[in-house]
């Protein structure tokens, strides 16, 4: 099982490092890309009772949702 944590945490950060680039690139989908990777890290946090780290991803899920819909609109 922790394989397989190591790997999604892993995954999260290339997924997180692809929405920054999407976001220099001035392209909207950085965001549902961000969406992915926090609540990938969210999980990780909760599944490993870190409330601190778990807090900040869902502060920044919320964010990402918050502004994707500010730039479709």
């Amino acid at each position: 099982m922790t394989r397989r944590l190591e790997f999604l945490g892993l995954l999260a950060t290339l997924i997180a490092i692809a929405g920054v680039l999407l976001n220099n690139a001035r392209l909207t989908w950085c965001f549902p890309v961000w969406m992915l990777s926090n609540s990938m890290t969210l999980y990780l946090h909760l599944r490993g009772s870190m409330s601190s780290l778990a807090l900040r991803d869902a502060i920044f899920l919320a964010l990402a949702v918050s502004g994707w819909w500010q730039w479709s609109q």
